[in-house]
C-alpha cells in the first residue's frame, strides 16, 4: 500500500470540503429569503411579468429570467416576491459547482475546490443570490460552456457546448463575450482546441435552440436588439477616465483581493490549459472597458470574467493559504451578510430615507393607484412611466384586482419599453384612469390629484392620478 503524504491527503479532501461549503452557503441563502422584505423593483418585476407571458423574447434581454421565476411561481404555489428571488442562490450554487469542476480538470482537485468556493463568495454573486439578475442564468450556463468543452469529448460533448451557450444566450446576450476568448484561447493554447468540425456542431446547436427568439426579434422590428445596441450608445468619444471608473468597480465586484489576485494572474505566465484561461477572463474586461471608454457600462457587464477568473484566481492563492484564507474570508463575510440584510430592507434607514431605495414602498405606490381607480369605477388604468406601469402591472395581477393596465405616449417622449412594445393601448374601453407624473398629464385629462407621498424611490416622487374622458382616451389610442 503506497504511503499517503499529509499533502495526498489534503488534496484528497479539498473537494468534499468545498461542496461542503458551497451547500452551507447556498443553503443560508435560500433559508433567508422567506424573511426577506426586498420588493421587486422595476427590472424585477418586468423580469415577473415575462414568466406570465412565457414569450420567446422580450424587449430588453432575452426572457429566460422570467421562465425561471415562473418555475418558482409554479412550484411554490405564490407570486411572493422572496418565492422570485428561490432559483438564483440555486443557480449559483451549481455554477459554482461547474466551477469547481473546470478548476480540477485544468489544475487539479485542490485548485479546483478553491475555485468553486472562491466563485461562491464574489460579492457579485452574493448580490446576484438575493436579487433577480439575467448575470446569474449566464454564469451558470458560462461555466456549463466550459465544462462541456473540456471535459466532454467528440461531438457529442460540442453538441453540449452549444446547448449550455445557447442558454447562456437565451438568458443575457453578453454571453456572446465568451466567443473571441475561446477563439483567442484556442490559439495560444492547445488544451482548448477542437476540431473545426466540432466548433461547427457547437455553433449550429446553439443557433438552432437560439432560433426563436431570433425570429421574435425578426417579428417584433428587432425590438432586444435595438435596445442592446442603444445601451451601448456608440456615438460619444473616447474617455479613459470612465474606462479607469469601470476597472475600479471590478473590485467592488470580485472583492479587493480578489481582483487583485485576478490582475496578477492575468499577468502571469501560465501552462497550458489555464494559459487559455487568461484569454477567457480577459476577453469580457477588454470589450466592456472599451465600452466604457466609449460611452459608459455598468460594472456587471463583464462579469463573465469571472468564471474562469475564479480558476486563475484560485491557481494563484493556492500555493499562499494565508491569503487565499484572507480572499475567501474577506468575501465570505459579505456572503454571509447580504442575506440577513435583505430581511431589514424595510426598516433601514439613513437620514430618514431607505437605504434600499428602490427595494421599497413600490406596493403601497400601486396599490394607490389602483385603489383611486376602483373608488372612481375605472377598469383601465393608463400610463407611461415604466417604473409606475412595471409595479401596476405586477400588483394587478397578483391581487387579482380588476384593473387593466396599459401604456399611452408620453408627452416628454421616452424611449420606449416592454409595455410600450407589448400592452400598448390599442381599443380597450373606459372609464378610464391616467397615473404618472404630477406634472406630465395627458393635455386632455381632468385636473390631477396628487397622490400621498410615500416610502422608496417610487413613493419619493411627485406622482398623480386623473379621470380620462372618453374622448380623451381617444386621443390617447395608438
Amino acid at each position: 500500500m503506497p504511503n499517503v503524504t499529509p499533502a495526498m491527503a489534503e488534496r484528497a479532501t479539498a473537494a468534499p470540503r468545498a461542496l461542503a461549503v458551497i451547500l452551507a452557503l447556498t443553503a443560508w441563502r435560500l433559508a433567508w429569503l422567506p424573511a426577506s422584505d426586498l420588493e421587486l423593483y422595476v427590472d424585477e418585476a418586468q423580469y415577473w411579468l415575462w414568466g406570465r407571458e412565457l414569450a420567446a423574447g422580450a424587449w430588453s434581454k432575452p426572457p429566460l429570467v422570467g421562465w425561471l421565476i415562473r418555475a418558482a411561481n409554479e412550484i411554490a404555489g405564490s407570486d411572493a416576491a422572496w418565492v422570485a428571488r428561490l432559483p438564483w442562490p440555486l443557480v449559483h450554487g451549481a455554477a459554482a459547482v461547474a466551477v469547481m469542476g473546470v478548476g480540477r480538470v485544468l489544475a487539479g482537485d485542490a485548485v479546483g475546490a478553491l475555485a468553486g468556493v472562491v466563485y461562491a463568495t464574489l460579492p457579485a454573486v452574493s448580490v446576484g443570490s438575493i436579487l433577480i439578475s439575467t448575470d446569474s442564468p449566464q454564469l451558470l450556463a458560462l461555466a456549463l460552456v466550459l465544462l462541456a468543452w473540456l471535459r466532454a469529448p467528440g461531438p457529442w460533448g460540442a453538441a453540449l457546448a452549444g446547448a449550455a451557450l445557447a442558454a447562456g444566450m437565451w438568458s443575457k446576450y453578453a454571453m456572446l463575450f465568451a466567443l473571441p476568448g475561446l477563439a483567442v484561447a484556442a490559439w495560444i493554447d492547445p488544451r482548448w482546441r477542437r476540431p473545426w468540425g466540432q466548433a461547427g456542431i457547437a455553433a449550429a446547436v446553439a443557433l438552432v435552440l437560439f432560433a426563436p427568439n431570433i425570429r421574435w426579434n425578426l417579428t417584433h422590428d428587432l425590438a432586444t436588439v435595438r435596445h442592446t445596441v442603444q445601451n451601448a450608445d456608440w456615438q460619444g468619444g473616447l474617455d479613459l477616465g470612465r474606462a479607469g471608473l469601470f476597472l475600479a468597480e471590478q473590485f467592488a465586484v470580485a472583492g479587493p483581493l480578489g481582483f487583485a489576485a485576478l490582475l496578477v494572474a492575468l499577468a502571469r505566465r501560465w501552462p497550458t490549459g489555464l494559459r487559455g484561461l487568461v484569454a477567457l477572463t480577459a476577453a469580457p474586461l477588454a470589450i466592456v472597458a472599451a465600452q466604457a471608454a466609449q460611452s459608459g457600462a455598468n460594472a456587471n457587464w463583464a462579469v463573465g470574467a469571472y468564471v474562469p477568473g475564479a480558476v486563475l484566481v484560485a491557481a494563484l492563492l493556492a500555493p499562499r493559504p494565508r491569503l487565499a484564507m484572507l480572499a475567501v474570508a474577506l468575501n465570505g463575510g459579505l456572503a454571509l451578510a447580504l442575506p440577513v440584510i435583505g430581511t431589514r430592507a424595510q426598516d433601514w434607514q439613513r437620514d430618514g430615507a431607505p437605504v434600499l431605495a428602490r427595494y421599497v414602498g413600490n406596493a403601497a405606490v400601486a396599490d394607490a393607484v389602483l385603489d383611486r381607480a376602483a373608488q372612481q369605477g375605472a377598469g383601465l388604468i393608463v400610463a407611461s412611466d415604466r417604473a409606475l406601469l412595471a409595479q401596476l402591472v405586477l400588483r394587478a395581477t397578483t391581487t387579482g384586482g380588476p384593473a387593466v393596465v396599459r401604456t399611452v405616449p408620453a408627452p416628454w417622449g421616452p424611449e420606449p419599453s416592454h409595455y410600450d412594445l407589448i400592452y400598448p393601448l390599442r381599443d380597450e374601453p373606459g372609464p378610464a384612469l391616467w397615473a404618472g407624473d404630477v406634472a406630465h398629464p395627458p393635455a386632455c385629462a381632468d385636473p390631477v390629484l396628487a397622490l400621498p407621498p410615500g416610502r422608496g424611490e417610487l413613493g419619493g416622487r411627485a406622482l398623480a392620478t386623473a379621470a380620462v374622458a372618453p374622448d380623451c382616451l381617444d386621443r390617447l389610442r395608438r
